[in-house]
């Protein structure tokens, strides 16, 4: 039984772990907020999916807080995990509270940090 949760719990973490780590953490607050903007901007899920893994190649800038990190990360995975618009949108409807909090800090980091860096999501 030990072996068994402990094999669940190592299944389930991998892939969180591996989504961490594989996005940048360096990114300039330019190339962020102008990914953003594209993401933002994206009328179809096709494009948002384009969009979402520019994004996870861009990365956050290294002054992210880990909340307003884990959000961005969290954000990248339901949206390239998703198999069409609807998917996604039910996905979003089930948010944790935890990736709700997560999801908050992205958006106050980004408002008061690409507002300031002259661009605007």
């Amino acid at each position: 039984m030990r072996r068994a949760t402990l094999f669940l719990l190592v299944v389930l973490a991998v892939p969180v772990l591996a989504g961490c780590q594989s996005v940048p953490s360096n990114a300039s607050v330019k190339a962020f907020c102008s990914s953003g903007d594209r993401f933002s901007a994206s009328t179809r899920f096709d494009q948002g999916v384009a969009a979402a893994k520019n994004l996870a190649k861009v990365g956050t800038p290294a002054g992210i807080n880990a909340d307003a990190r884990a959000g961005f990360i969290e954000l990248i995975n339901r949206v390239t995990g998703a198999h069409d618009g609807n998917d996604f949108i039910k996905q979003a409807k089930k948010l944790t509270v935890d990736e709700q909090k997560h999801l908050a800090a992205l958006t106050v980091y980004i408002d008061k940090t690409c507002t300031t860096s002259g661009s605007t999501p």
